[in-house]
């Protein structure tokens, strides 16, 4: 069996397309719950809310196409956001993303510690250590730190969560009515972290919720950003997505938490994928069509996207030539690499990112891309796939009445919850 989460791209889901539904309100929290709901009645482990902290305005110098096209704007507080998808919801985990390069980790740690106790012990901490330099301008920085030394310092960083989510010991909670006493004092102790990059005196001021702290993921693609997501995380995502790729980075995560001195059992890879539920096969044969033309202008708005997340102006260069190699990036490198294999031009880098080119798999009938992803992830070992797609009523119903009785049908996805935590549900299998 393996895991199912999705992969939420906080912005006004499916704005510019036929399935946008104005009747929810992008202002209201409606859309995010009911979704929710039905993701966790269809057996989700989690829903993953992605972040940045900046409006881009890298491709051409301007904010218009990304205010335009939603792309990257509006975003919602992820926390905030995960707060109401939590008291919708009881079983399914909610996992915001947090950047470790903004937040004290005091804040941050407080913060998840309380989502987690509240939701029952249903929080995950989407680690990332930005990529954007206007987020870092945000937060008083004149620019991010170099790409590996983010990740130096947040190291250190999760060091410092850990000690102080850990800094009630099990059984520090009394709450004794008769004796009067809530919390043992011998049992709740200071961290006194005093490192190259923090001081934290401590203890939490949160006791721990029933999976002990937050569960932890990461899409660290770099060299560097493996090592760090084998280390810490127990959940790692790949944006890789075809079945030799996804198995050589699961393999080398497994290999790097076995030299961090980790179970690799414990560690879930889960590949991203962007399913194309149709109805029938002359609809699969339209949508294989309408991919070798995509529209400009919709190309636009993803080679922007990947801008965005990269700090580049891919505005400067044509889009059929490939990407010059001498062009580097300080943000997100691991996915840059991926996007410009095999020599991609600027309009296959976009249409990689937004899983609309010609060779895209998982466009079929609902029996057909289950098929497919149980024969995936068959061939990779497990452990998973994180789903995306337009946060709309339609699409979501599509996956979660079609293609969920489809991978249950087939053996290979849950059709209950078997624990009350996201931790234990992911270690279930």
């Amino acid at each position: 069996m393996f895991h199912l989460g999705w992969f939420l791209y906080e912005a006004v889901q499916g704005w510019g397309t036929p399935e946008y539904d104005a009747s929810y309100g992008w202002a209201t929290p409606k859309l995010h719950q009911d979704m929710a709901r039905r993701l966790e009645a269809a057996g989700f482990d989690f829903i993953l809310l992605e972040d940045s902290s900046a409006i881009p305005n890298e491709y051409a110098g301007s904010r218009d196409i990304y205010l335009s096209e939603t792309v990257h704007a509006p975003k919602f507080d992820p926390p905030v956001m995960a707060s109401y998808m939590a008291a919708a919801t009881s079983r399914i985990g909610i996992v915001p993303t947090m950047a470790t390069t903004f937040y004290p980790p005091f804040i941050l740690a407080r913060q998840a510690q309380t989502l987690d106790l509240m939701s029952g012990g249903r929080l995950g901490w989407n680690i990332v250590t930005s990529s954007s330099d206007l987020a870092a301008r945000n937060f008083g920085q004149a620019a991010l730190p170099e790409h590996d030394e983010r990740y130096d310092v947040a190291d250190e960083y999760l060091d410092v969560c850990k000690r102080l989510w850990s800094s009630w010991e099990p059984g520090a909670v009394l709450a004794d009515i008769e004796s009067g006493v809530f919390a043992d004092h011998t049992k709740v102790r200071e961290i006194d972290h005093r490192g190259a990059h923090y001081s934290v005196l401590g203890p939490l001021n949160v006791p721990p919720s029933p999976q002990g702290r937050p569960v932890l993921a990461q899409a660290g693609n770099s060299p560097r950003g493996r090592r760090f997501a084998a280390q810490h995380a127990d959940i790692v995502l790949t944006p890789v997505n075809h079945p030799d790729g996804i198995k050589a980075f699961r393999d080398d995560i497994r290999r790097l938490a076995v030299e961090a001195g980790r179970n690799p059992d414990d560690v879930k890879v889960m590949a991203l994928a962007f399913p194309r539920i149709c109805e029938d096969q002359a609809a699969v044969a339209d949508y294989r069509a309408y991919l070798k033309a995509v529209p400009d202008r919709l190309t636009r708005a993803w080679v922007a996207q990947v801008s965005a997340i990269t700090g580049l102006d891919l505005s400067r260069y044509e889009l059929d030539e490939p990407l010059p190699d001498s062009v580097q990036t300080n943000g997100s490198r691991g996915t840059l690499d991926w996007l410009r294999r095999d020599r991609a031009t600027v309009r296959q880098i976009g249409l990689r990112l937004a899983r609309l080119t010609p060779e895209e798999p998982m466009i079929g009938t609902a029996e057909q891309i289950a098929a497919e992803m149980a024969e995936v992830m068959a061939y990779v070992g497990g452990d998973g796939f994180l789903i995306s797609g337009p946060l709309t009523p339609r699409n979501v119903a599509r996956v979660a009445d079609q293609l969920v009785p489809a991978l249950q049908k087939l053996g290979v996805t849950r059709e209950a919850y078997s624990h009350e935590t996201l931790r234990g549900n992911l270690l279930a299998f």
